[in-house]
């Protein structure tokens, strides 16, 4: 793979064609975005064959064990997830900004956090940006009101995260088959190989609520 180049971060907004009434969402975000950003087509969980998803998951492959069975829903998601991974390590990013087309973010918070997350590069490979601030953790950075966290328990739901070039092979790699949810399985830090750190406070809503 060639090497990540530190160019301008760039987004890619995970979405599914028809997933219509998100489409407006997709656009203000998109509209409110200091940085280019692309629509990355998400996966139809209606459209999996059940080859395709017995090729994606494994049951049990993780401790530990998974207690329920994937939704397809749950497989695209995780299978958008890693379109957006491969993206960063095809393009060579250094990093990339992934939100899920639920996400709505300030816009100045947002370009306060782009700079201070580019200053505090050499610490991170991935960043989650939670809809909902995180209970406990360890500040790890700090610029004025912004911290870099290292959470007791990372959050779940991957709405929106910072992904570094290192972190998306990492994932990639170690998600060849998965046994359950993309955000539950981003807690297992000691299967992923990947910490998690998480911004705060986050610039980042769900709409969806």
């Amino acid at each position: 793979p060639r090497e990540p180049v530190l160019t301008a971060p760039k987004a890619f907004i995970l979405h599914l064609d028809r997933a219509v009434p998100r489409k407006a969402n997709v656009q203000t975000l998109r509209a409110s975005l200091p940085i280019e950003s692309e629509v990355v087509a998400a996966i139809d969980g209606a459209r999996l064959t059940q080859r395709e998803v017995d090729q994606a998951t494994a049951r049990r492959r993780f401790e530990p064990r998974y207690p329920f069975a994937l939704t397809r829903t749950e497989v695209a998601v995780f299978l958008s997830h890693r379109l957006a991974w491969r993206r960063i390590v095809d393009e060579a990013l250094d990093f990339a900004f992934i939100f899920e087309d639920d996400a709505e973010i300030d816009p100045a918070s947002f370009a306060a956090l782009i700079d201070f997350v580019t200053a505090e590069r050499r610490i991170w490979d991935y960043v989650l940006m939670p809809a909902q601030p995180i209970r406990a953790g360890t500040a790890v950075a700090r610029r004025g009101a912004l911290s870099l966290i290292r959470p007791d328990a990372p959050p779940l739901r991957a709405i929106a995260q910072i992904v570094s070039a290192d972190a998306a092979r990492r994932l990639l790699d170690r998600t060849l088959t998965f046994d359950r949810p993309v955000d539950t399985f981003m807690q297992m830090t000691w299967a992923t190989g990947q910490a998690v750190l998480v911004a705060s406070p986050s610039p980042v809503r769900d709409v969806s609520l």
